[in-house]
């Protein structure tokens, strides 16, 4: 293929930061590439917990590939006899496969006027004076702007000298087959589970055949993940595992410290480490930095002073300035086991209904920081 046609906007990624932004551009009408490595629907590792702030961030035929829904969340603190549960009336998380999710997300950007190429992995990017050369597996495209959305590890990060992300947390996921009444046992609600792990969590998500069980660790260098899992699954009691699919992988705990748009290159999603740093959840903040690169090159007019700083703006204001926010409690929370006991002993339905907030979009950490009555209501108490 030549490089002729030059695109607007070239997106690398069919994630949900990467499917997101080449949807909201095709809908504003720019000329949008959406390049993917693999082919469509492939496997991504993920427990597929969309929670209700992402999911009404979604087009809404997305609820074509929802397995189950949930009005409540469980949390319990193992070898406790701390156990809370969040209700809301409407749902909490919706769960997917990420397979069928990414697919139908980069098919709705297609179908709205992008250009979706699959099998395409980018071997190289040059960003020129006036577009970005990009050469593929399948032929050199041009663009006038990038957004790469391509995972935490981001070649193209890597290739126009962003330093590494600074925080990367390990997890694992196992796709377990079980028992019909194994099953059942755990159909009612997803559960999230302390002093399972070093420094963080473990999880399981009911599917609709099978259970999505994960543990992840804040801490680094990375404990034996594998055998606390099993030790957890010991704990559950789930032992007649009729089958197991194991996956590993690295969440991003902070953003890259430089800014997040380069020239012509806008990063989004976990390519520029945008994950809750509480919950280790980064869907909701991948959708929405894809929307806010395409308000910012639309907004911008594809002038390159104009949307870097747009970009870079939007971010602070939806969503660094969050994480900032969610990384003084996340210290508390993984690092001083202690206080987190206390606290939940003392206020756990408050701070469990204050996560629901979080989860649901009600609430936000920065404004529960910045405002002391909003600060001493997430600990179950009046302010003055």
């Amino acid at each position: 293929m030549s490089a002729d046609k030059l695109y607007d906007a070239a997106v690398i990624g069919t994630g949900p930061a990467g499917a997101s932004a080449a949807l909201a551009l095709a809908r504003r009408g720019l000329a949008v590439l959406l390049l993917e490595k693999a082919a469509l629907p492939r496997y991504k590792t993920c427990g597929g917990g969309i929670l209700q702030r992402a999911y009404q961030l979604l087009p809404p035929e997305m609820a074509h590939v929802v397995e189950r829904t949930f009005n409540s969340v469980e949390l319990n603190f193992l070898g406790t006899n701390l156990h809370f549960v969040a209700t809301r009336t409407e749902p909490m998380v919706y769960m997917v496969m990420r397979a069928e999710m990414d697919c139908l997300l980069a098919h709705a950007a297609r179908d709205a006027g992008a250009r979706l190429i699959e099998s395409c992995p980018v071997k190289n990017v040059r960003v020129k004076a006036e577009s970005v050369e990009l050469a593929t597996a399948q032929g050199n495209f041009r663009a006038q702007f990038v957004v790469a959305a391509d995972g935490v590890y981001s070649p193209t990060a890597k290739a126009l000298g962003w330093a590494d992300l600074p925080a990367l947390a390990p997890a694992l996921e196992y796709e377990l087959h079980l028992p019909a009444e194994d099953l059942a046992r755990f159909s009612q609600r997803p559960r999230f589970d302390f002093n399972g792990s070093a420094a963080g969590y473990a999880w399981v998500f009911p599917k609709r055949d099978h259970l999505s069980v994960g543990i992840l660790s804040t801490r680094r260098p990375c404990p034996d993940l594998p055998a606390q899992l099993m030790k957890y699954l010991a704990q559950l009691g789930i032992t007649r595992i009729q089958k197991m699919e194991k996956h590993g992988y690295f969440i991003p705990l902070a953003p890259r410290r430089e800014p997040l748009a380069r020239g012509r290159v806008l990063l989004a999603g976990d390519a520029a480490g945008l994950v809750d740093p509480v919950t280790a959840e980064g869907i909701s903040h991948a959708l929405l930095s894809g929307q806010l690169a395409a308000t910012a090159l639309a907004e911008g007019s594809l002038d390159v002073r104009r949307v870097a700083g747009h970009y870079q703006s939007l971010l602070e204001q939806n969503i660094l300035g969050e994480l900032r926010a969610g990384r003084l409690l996340a210290k508390v929370l993984y690092n001083y086991p202690r206080v987190r006991h206390w606290a939940f002993r003392a206020q756990g339905k408050a701070l469990s209904d204050f996560v629901a907030g979080i989860v649901m979009g009600e609430r936000n950490y920065a404004s529960a920081l910045k405002s002391p009555a909003s600060y001493l209501k997430m600990f179950g108490r009046k302010g003055g």
